[in-house]
């Protein structure tokens, strides 16, 4: 069996923590800008979102890896 051993340099783990970071910077300030939202709040944005989010959001949901790893496997067997 082989072992696998992750290098990292210096340069990738502060890009790491800083990405980490920045989702939980941007997560926080956006989280506590609203108390007491409704569940339509929630899931329904308001209400207030134009059809293209609606639909560009709808579409980015239902196409995930496979998709992506089925067509790669498509083209590499049809050449």
């Amino acid at each position: 069996m082989q072992e696998t051993i992750i290098n990292l340099e210096l340069i990738d783990v502060i890009i790491l923590l800083g990405y980490f970071g920045l989702v939980f910077a941007v997560a926080f300030l956006i989280g506590d800008k609203k108390k007491n939202q409704s569940s339509a709040d929630y899931f329904l944005a308001g209400r207030n979102l134009p059809w293209y989010l609606v639909g560009g959001s709808l579409f980015a949901s239902n196409i995930g890896s496979e998709h992506l790893i089925g067509l790669a496997g498509s083209g590499a067997k049809s050449g």
